[in-house]
């Protein structure tokens, strides 16, 4: 019980620290990634869909990290509610707000029937961030991953997770084994004389 007591001192105390040094800091703009969110829930009036074990995903990819991604999350929405006519001139003014000149626009496109999709990329030392929107109709994604470029093209040139080779082996192995050498024909039989 003393244990439990002290273990409940202590995180309450660095909860506390950590809250001071954050409000000492001063105030910090929110992420890119939570403010388009926001501006979807707020503008739009979307509602979070919840993805089942989504947390399970995000911890498995942090430690195994596959094909050089080192961390993702997903949020969908639905239930939109917006005006076909203003959505796009509006989530370009969002985007251009939200993401800083260290992200690059990578594409920008919209179909006749209203769909739109929306990307931007940035350099983070080593590893690539990237940023994807994407609204149809009544729903929305708004996805962010942050990998190694180096990792993925490695993961490409020869796809395994955890020593486990991702190639279909059948047809790897057509490829590496020669076809068999056809049997000899044998020469056709003499003709018999019949008397």
């Amino acid at each position: 019980m003393q244990l439990r007591n002290r273990v409940f001192i202590a995180t309450l105390l660095m909860l506390v620290a950590l809250s001071f040094s954050a409000t000492a800091a001063g105030p910090r703009k929110m992420g890119e990634y939570k403010s388009v969110v926001r501006h979807l829930k707020a503008k739009y009036h979307a509602k979070k869909v919840s993805i089942p074990f989504m947390w399970l995903a995000r911890f498995a990819v942090s430690i195994a990290r596959p094909a050089g991604v080192k961390s993702f999350s997903v949020t969908l929405f639905e239930d939109l509610k917006f005006s076909k006519e203003t959505l796009d001139k509006e989530m370009r003014t969002v985007l251009k707000s939200s993401f800083d000149a260290d992200w690059n626009p990578i594409f920008r496109a919209r179909t006749a029937e209203g769909q739109q999709a929306y990307m931007y990329m940035r350099e983070d030392g080593k590893n690539v961030k990237l940023a994807l929107i994407t609204i149809e109709k009544e729903t929305a994604a708004v996805i962010r991953a942050t990998f190694s470029p180096e990792k993925l093209a490695e993961f490409i040139n020869d796809p395994k997770i955890f020593g486990i080779n991702l190639n279909d082996t059948k047809e790897v192995k057509k490829a590496e084994t020669p076809a068999p050498a056809a049997a000899p024909v044998p020469p056709p039989a003499p003709a018999k004389n019949s008397p």
